[in-house]
């Protein structure tokens, strides 16, 4: 597998497909695998950066004085300039939209346009909900974890079904590869004590505030944070595809999710 060292850790990514480049940024459970199904559709049309930050999925788990918002996103300039990519798109979701959102903050000339999710806000019901995540991880282990967030995740149609146990099946083994159950606390406290009003108000570049329609994680449920994101940020375009899961849409039913991504990445490039 592909890393790049910064001082001594060890930061992993890998790229698939032609194009132009689209960095990928996943949920903080599912990480590159919340793309597995989407993959190769982008693929055929840009070429798709994925990484891990330090201490969760394929890069080193070494603590070395903690995590911060900050230091993930410049994990991710380390990766970018190790490619030689000085200016990306991005496609992020779930939590992994708070990363993609301060990237484009902190470094506007970077980033071509944004896909993001309109997660950039935890207040106490997201901390709540981190609670949650931390007490079945540690009490009842991947299984049960897995077993919630697709709950969260996933649309009505598939919540309750055979799709929505093979997605929680799925979960649970990827949620064991990607980060230790004794770290996940430390995971947690980067993405649920975090506000970046501010930042989604400075974003300058195209961004399209993309999300499922349905479930726990659909626009309907969310259409609070939805209406505070336009609100900061009155330029972005919002799709949303019916049905499908907030978050899970590229899971769920890929064919659905990629035209919007193509389309949007081919105006832009």
């Amino acid at each position: 597998m592909p890393h790049v060292s910064d001082q001594g850790t060890g930061l992993w990514y890998e790229v698939t497909g032609d194009g132009p480049p689209v960095v990928l940024t996943g949920g903080w459970g599912l990480l590159d695998a919340q793309w597995h199904e989407v993959r190769p559709l982008l693929a055929k049309h840009m070429s798709c950066i994925d990484w891990s930050p330090r201490g969760c999925g394929k890069s080193d788990r070494a603590w070395l004085g903690g995590f911060t918002m900050d230091r993930w996103v410049d994990d991710l300039v380390v990766i970018l300039d190790h490619l030689g990519h000085d200016r990306v798109h991005m496609w992020a979701t779930s939590t992994g939209s708070m990363l993609a959102i301060r990237f484009a903050a902190r470094y506007p000339e970077r980033v071509q346009s944004l896909i993001t999710f309109p997660m950039f806000a935890a207040g106490p019901p997201a901390r709540q909900k981190a609670a949650t995540y931390l007490a079945l991880a540690e009490n009842f282990g991947y299984q049960a974890l897995a077993r919630f967030t697709q709950w969260i995740g996933c649309g009505e149609k598939y919540v309750y079904g055979a799709k929505g146990d093979e997605i929680a099946k799925f979960e649970a083994e990827v949620f064991a590869q990607n980060f230790s159950i004794s770290a996940i606390n430390k995971i947690m406290d980067v993405y649920f004590n975090c506000d970046l009003s501010a930042d989604v108000a400075k974003l300058s570049m195209p961004v399209l505030l993309y999300l499922g329609a349905s479930g726990n994680n659909g626009a309907e449920a969310l259409k609070p944070a939805v209406d505070g994101f336009l609100k900061l940020c009155p330029k972005a375009e919002l799709k949303i595809v019916p049905e499908l899961g907030g978050t899970y849409l590229m899971v769920e039913e890929p064919e659905a999710a990629a035209p919007a991504v193509i389309e949007w990445v081919g105006r832009w490039s």
